[in-house]
């Protein structure tokens, strides 16, 4: 393919230089029906993908590896090994794989739910892997250099083993695919570079084709100029010098230029995480996720079944914050015995007070010796918070006593916050889910960026929260990914947030920028952003001003950290 630019979207952040290695399906060969080499070949995909679930999760990166897990369970469905074995009484094995796979990711993309239908890529990443296995080919090969990796599409497993198995592989192009796919989510998770959507004419590209790949704007380059390639490669190694100093100011207090302190959190939902955020300096977990260890339930968790989950989560929180969300079921976390379930959150477990109830007894009783705080999801009203009460003291025990707080995620939420906070010990803002209900976006676009979390609209209402929920003498967090991104850390400092909780991989940088600027000035500078026409127009705010030179010049002396959105 001649020197071109393909415009896709930007589904994973950072910028690659590489050779195209091109992931090419299995060909189908004269090979001869065998129902055992089938079924073989689907038991060992199994395998692997239950191994990668497990790198993925000594990590640190639980919820992808409960991704990677949920795959695995397809692979061992009953249902799909009896289809795997009728066909293969009459087709190839890996034709065998690839039309029973097929079939089940058929029916998957016809469910009503889009969350569930979403599957369907996953199941047909097994189908691939499945039939490779049963061909005895494997893709992609580790290559002799930097390379991207293009293909139409890609499965979570594929990119969890790029990253775990081949370090030569520096990112992704693909032809399909979207922002929000399993794939996607596993990419951000790992850092790897992915550009998605970017249409049949990736696929015309020869192997071995030298490519500039740019996973913020969505750009893949096809045979760049030199100069082209020299400034990415620039970019790469600013990245990597960032990411060093960041992590030089372990130690030192979140605290801003003007003396305020902002507690630092870490977001969780593995043994691993917990430690890498307490490693990155944070004082606890801010929200540690119950949820992601029962997508494959069958029923609701057994006091037992969560005590055996919290207990290794939990023990190297002692003496610190330990921030446990009840279970949080519901849209894209929608385990198959609920599927026909349109409740979630709170509204959902609360129809099922034994549920619920087993639950607070196992967070109570792994949580002893922690400072504990039980998060409760989606709270739409006062009412529910009350009702939860009852039962949580009915769990104390000999534990002692516990707060209890409320996850405000919805902008009719938002406006009940002054009950809402009579009837709880702290408030958590979900801006996941606040962005998406307050500007009608679906909830599992990337929200990180600034020009989605910074509109007026969702300032509007953090402001609103905090300054309802400090009437009533109770702190507030931000738990959302927003909490991470450079821009709205310095406006949630001005709003007058106490708590910021991330991923333990942003703890470095959230940490740098809370210490650069003063909440003086940021707090000025929010009051402006309130009456802002747009998103954009906030954005600009910050990154201009005095409070954008503070947070440049104090960024920029730590290698540069390029601004979100």
């Amino acid at each position: 393919m001649a020197r071109t630019v393909l415009q896709g979207l930007g589904a994973s952040p950072g910028a690659a230089v590489g050779r195209a290695i091109v992931l090419r399906d299995v060909v189908a060969t004269a090979a001869p029906p065998d129902q055992a080499v089938a079924l073989a070949a689907l038991a060992q995909a199994a395998a692997e993908l239950g191994r990668a679930a497990e790198a993925l999760r000594a990590g640190g990166l639980a919820d992808e590896a409960e991704i990677l897990e949920a795959n695995r369970l397809m692979a061992e469905d009953p249902s799909l090994a009896a289809s795997v074995r009728e066909l293969a009484a009459g087709l190839a094995p890996a034709e065998a794989l690839r039309a029973a796979t097929e079939r089940y990711a058929s029916l998957l993309a016809e469910l009503p739910n889009p969350l569930l239908a979403g599957r369907a890529t996953d199941v047909r990443e097994l189908g691939r892997r499945a039939a490779r296995i049963a061909a005895g080919t494997f893709a992609p090969p580790a290559p002799d250099c930097a390379s991207i990796l293009v293909a139409r599409e890609v499965g979570p497993a594929e990119i969890a083993e790029l990253e775990l198995g081949h370090d030569r592989i520096v990112a992704v192009a693909l032809a399909e695919g979207s922002a929000t796919a399993h794939a996607a989510i596993v990419a951000r998770s790992l850092g790897v570079p992915l550009v998605v959507a970017l249409g049949d004419e990736l696929t015309e590209i020869a192997d071995g084709t030298v490519l500039a790949l740019d996973g913020d704007s969505g750009v893949v380059s096809v045979d760049p100029a030199p100069a082209e390639l020299g400034e990415v490669r620039e970019r790469m190694r600013e990245d990597a010098r960032r990411r060093r100093a960041l992590a030089g100011l372990r130690g030192l207090p979140a605290e801003t230029a003007d003396g305020r302190a902002v507690t630092l959190l870490c977001n969780a939902a593995s043994a691993a995480e917990v430690e890498a955020g307490l490693a990155a300096g944070a004082a606890g977990v801010g929200l540690l996720r119950t949820e992601l260890a029962f997508l494959q339930a069958t029923a609701w968790p057994t006091e037992q079944e969560h005590r055996a989950v919290l207990a290794p989560l939990l023990a190297p929180l002692r003496g610190r914050v330990a921030t446990v969300r009840t279970l949080d079921f519901g849209a894209d976390k929608t385990p198959l015995f609920l599927a026909e379930t349109a409740e979630r959150g709170l509204a959902l477990t609360l129809t099922q007070p034994d549920a619920l109830a087993a639950q607070l007894r196992a967070i109570v009783a792994a949580g002893a010796g922690t400072r504990l705080r039980i998060l409760l999801p989606l709270v739409e009203s006062a009412q529910q918070v009350r009702a939860v009460r009852p039962l949580l003291l009915e769990s104390f025990g000999v534990h002692g006593t516990v707060e209890l707080g409320a996850m405000i995620e919805t902008p009719q939420a938002a406006r009940r916050t002054t009950e809402i906070a009579l009837e709880s010990d702290f408030i958590s803002i979900g801006t996941n889910d606040l962005v998406a209900s307050t500007l009608a976006l679906h909830r599992d676009l990337p929200l990180t960026s600034a020009a989605s979390a910074a509109d007026p609209a969702v300032l509007g209402h953090v402001a609103s929260i905090v300054r309802d929920a400090h009437a009533a003498g109770i702190t507030v967090e931000v738990c959302g990914e927003a909490a991470g991104v450079p821009e709205l850390v310095v406006l949630f400092v001005g709003l007058g947030v106490d708590e910021l909780s991330v991923a333990p991989a942003r703890v470095d940088l959230v940490r740098a920028v809370v210490r650069a600027v003063s909440a003086e000035r940021s707090a000025v500078l929010a009051l402006e952003a309130l009456g802002a026409p747009s998103a954009e127009v906030v954005v600009e705010l910050v990154r201009s001003g005095e409070v954008g030179d503070e947070l440049r010049e104090a960024l920029e002396g730590l290698g540069g950290v390029r601004a979100a959105g």
